[in-house]
């Protein structure tokens, strides 16, 4: 059995690590930012939001994994900015809209 799992080809190992590192970002993500605000709903809502979060988490890894890869050579530092990607979650996407709306309604008023 463990001759099978070491036996495992490197891209399959990095998509593991990505899994992981991915997880524990967004359940710390959820821990820190989210769990405060649903502290007093029902178990069924907590569930629900900690699902959510984790699964967003692990799409803006995803994501920020593969844009990092094409930029970088670095595997391992692409699994690691990514988990960082994870655990800022959507605060980030949404600095990043804001500064994008900012610069298009910039670019309309010199119009």
């Amino acid at each position: 059995m463990l001759e099978k799992i070491s036996n495992l080809p490197a891209e399959i190992w990095q998509w593991i690590w990505h899994f992981i590192v991915s997880f524990i970002g967004g359940v710390i993500g959820f821990v820190t930012k989210v769990s405060p605000i649903v502290k007093k709903k029902p178990f069924k809502e907590k569930l629900l939001a900690l699902l959510l979060g984790i699964t967003n988490s692990m799409f803006i890894a995803y994501i920020s994994y593969e844009l990092l890869v094409s930029m970088i050579e670095s595997h391992r530092l692409a699994i690691a900015l990514s988990g960082m990607a994870a655990f800022t979650g959507t605060d980030l996407l949404i600095i990043i809209q804001n500064k994008m709306l900012e610069v298009i309604k910039r670019k309309m008023d010199n119009l």
